[in-house]
């Protein structure tokens, strides 16, 4: 049987997320979308910065409500945050995938003038302290919250069977939301976007945990259908 697929990331990223593994499973798929944050645009304004810089989908959101002008050049955690501040006409330029490597490169590049770093309520890796303390002036700008949600009755009804579950997780706090969600009666199967994600899961809600092998979304397909081959016949 194949196992259910349980995405908890906002709806927006959770069905482009979907739409990507229907297309690559041969075969019945059962995908649960089930977010466990909500993004919330907070009312901020941002005096023009000379570069900005996104760790998520949701910076680039945010500044296009900011009406930030073409063409400012924009650091992105990774290619997919790259992707879309191309379409919404920044300048990008792409890092690692992760938070730590975005921050080395740009401390590498040395930019001058202000960065603004276009982030939620709650963030990682403290950008803008560590650029600081490298001697590059960069601002916070909070523009967006992300509010708890709990799981849907689809969801809680999925996890409370007896048969498996994967759990696709991209953030420590998803991961520390859900495992205050459980304990679960299913097999719970989480795949990790990185090792700080991996940390975050409570031992109380998976039986297996499979790190992606690098942190984006191309190496969180690859690993999460890997996971669910792995699944079939175990409920």
């Amino acid at each position: 049987m194949t196992p259910t697929v349980i995405l908890t990331r906002p709806k927006a990223q959770s069905a482009s997320f979907a739409a990507k593994l229907r297309a690559a499973w041969d075969g019945p798929i059962a995908i649960v979308i089930a977010p466990l944050i909500k993004i919330v645009p907070v009312d901020v304004t941002c005096r023009m910065p000379d570069a900005v810089i996104f760790t998520s989908a949701n910076g680039v959101s945010a500044a296009e409500r900011l009406g930030l002008p073409i063409g400012l050049t924009a650091w992105c955690v990774g290619s997919k945050t790259a992707g879309l501040a191309r379409a919404a006409g920044f300048a990008t330029i792409t890092g690692p995938g992760d938070a730590d490597g975005l921050v080395a490169d740009i401390i590498a590049d040395k930019p001058t003038g202000v960065v603004a770093h276009i982030r939620g309520t709650h963030t990682r890796g403290n950008v803008s302290a560590r650029l600081n303390a490298a001697g590059i002036t960069c601002t916070d700008v909070v523009a967006y919250d992300q509010t708890v949600l709990g799981l849907t009755d689809e969801a809680i009804s999925a996890t409370s069977a007896q048969n498996s579950v994967v759990f696709p997780l991209f953030s420590p706090r998803t991961a520390k939301i859900l495992s205050n969600e459980g304990p679960f009666a299913a097999h719970v199967h989480v795949v990790a976007l990185s090792e700080a994600v991996k940390a975050a899961v409570s031992p109380t809600i998976s039986r297996e945990i499979t790190l992606a092998a690098s942190p984006d979304g191309n190496a969180m397909l690859s690993a999460t259908l890997t996971a669910m081959q792995a699944q079939i016949g175990r409920g």
